[in-house]
């Protein structure tokens, strides 16, 4: 996780990929940081853990999504869901055999 954080491609994907803004933390520890603020809240002083994230979290760069990758990212997200959806049909009709099954089934 910390190597996608120092490296811009892959920050620029994710943020072209969900259409959202990603933004990249100064403290790349985020388990550390977190743990110190719920540490903080616990013993006082901080109030909770909402206002105390938004007081100590400072964000170093943030990416915007690149709208033509969006919708590139979204037409491969559709033709996708049709091929899945069509691969569990032969599955169901005992054509095919599927490549996992979830724990339990």
């Amino acid at each position: 996780m910390l190597a996608g954080a120092n490296g811009k491609l892959w920050s620029q994907i994710l943020s072209d990929v969900t259409g959202l803004a990603v933004k990249v933390p100064q403290v790349k520890e985020a388990t550390a940081l977190g743990c110190a603020i719920a540490a903080g809240v616990a013993a006082g002083v901080y109030d909770n853990l909402g206002d105390t994230g938004r007081a100590l979290v400072q964000w170093e760069r943030e990416y915007q999504p690149n709208s033509e990758n969006h919708a590139l990212y979204q037409q491969q997200k559709a033709t996708w869901q049709k091929v899945y959806a069509d691969q569990l049909t032969l599955v169901d009709s005992g054509l095919t055999t599927s490549m996992w099954k979830a724990p339990g089934l």
